[in-house]
């Protein structure tokens, strides 16, 4: 049994090898920036094309706003599937149609509509309908585009998302986008190499290989993982090192997910006012532009959020033995605890040789 060795708060520098390993291996699995430029331009390019073929239809299309984690600069370009390194990146299309008639306003008939225009514009690409999207996916660039078709509402700067049981919901793309930007930008202003979206990039990743364990959990939500990121860095901002940073950051969110307290943010007047949350009724994550929509999955019982809130006691104390072990000079234990949190990646791609 490996002895516990006491961890004293800021005994790390920079030249730590953990946080030399972390930052390497976010590096690794973000977007490089030529690479994000070239999406940049598919994009446009998938958009113009798209609502064209939608206007042919009959549709107008009045935005195709930014979205998801490639304009929050939290995507990753790799992610994990059981034991495998998976290279490919997700974006979000949104395309707002102006509401027609009601049958033409369902989700499972907009997505027949969508899913024709990408056959039509790009027969050689293949694409599957999922219950909110249509993935497009250009199997040589690894790159998937989900074109997700939404409702404008009466105020230009919400939008409506359908879902497949009937229900509405009133969002904001542009406010969910600035929600995280905000935070990156505020993390910017410090010095230093840790940011609060490559925090979030690395949270994505451990989710991936936890959910690649023997878990009960088979997905989670990239939503509820942004969101518990930015209550941490709301109470706990950021260290100098990354491991610092998300010792503090298990820290809260285990105390947060085993206690399972309310999360909620106050950056906007929320759209909707705040009633019966829809979505799991044990605990609840406000969606900060809309206090009715809570994000933690319907379907996690009692088990799901056990095992959830286990992950993150299990990520703390994994930091505060690695921040202990590295103290006092134990190299190959602060590389063992990392491929831990991480999986083996971190070791080949977090390399500091």
């Amino acid at each position: 049994m490996t002895q516990a060795l006491a961890t004293t708060p800021g005994t790390l520098t920079t030249r730590s090898r953990s946080h030399r390993r972390l930052a390497a291996f976010v590096d690794w699995i973000k977007a490089e920036r030529d690479t994000r430029e070239a999406i940049h331009k598919q994009a446009a390019d998938i958009r113009r094309i798209i609502t064209g073929q939608a206007t042919a239809d009959g549709l107008v299309v009045t935005a195709t706003p930014e979205a998801g984690s490639f304009a929050k600069h939290t995507g990753l370009r790799r992610h994990m599937r059981g034991n495998s390194e998976i290279e490919g990146q997700d974006v979000d299309l949104p395309f707002v149609v102006k509401p027609t008639a009601k049958d033409g306003d369902r989700i499972g008939e907009l997505l027949r509509r969508f899913d024709t225009y990408a056959g039509n514009s790009y027969p050689n690409t293949p694409s599957e309908v999922t219950a909110s999207s249509v993935e497009l996916r250009f199997v040589a660039s690894k790159l998937n585009y989900d074109l997700v078709p939404m409702l404008a509402s009466a105020n230009p700067d919400y939008q409506i998302i359908l879902k497949k049981d009937g229900s509405r919901r009133v969002t904001s793309v542009a406010k969910h986008t600035e929600f995280i930007r905000r935070r990156t930008r505020q993390s910017d202003e410090r010095a230093g190499r840790v940011k609060f979206n490559e925090c979030v990039r690395l949270l994505k990743w451990w989710r991936f290989v936890r959910i690649g364990s023997t878990s009960p959990i088979e997905e989670v939500r990239t939503m509820l993982i942004e969101l518990l990121c930015a209550s941490a860095y709301d109470r706990l901002s950021v260290e100098p090192t990354y491991t610092e940073t998300l010792a503090k950051w298990f820290g809260w969110l285990a105390t947060v997910t085993g206690r399972r307290l309310p999360v909620s943010f106050n950056d906007y007047p929320s759209i909707e006012p705040l009633k019966d949350a829809a979505g799991n009724r044990l605990w609840q994550v406000l969606d900060p532009v809309n206090a009715s929509n809570n994000v933690v999955h319907t379907q996690w019982g009692n088990i799901e959020l056990g095992e959830f809130a286990s992950w993150f006691a299990a990520g703390r104390d994994a930091f505060n033995r690695l921040i202990a072990h590295e103290s006092a000079g134990n190299d190959g234990t602060v590389d063992d605890i990392l491929a831990e949190l991480f999986g083996d990646p971190i070791l080949i791609h977090g390399d500091i040789a």
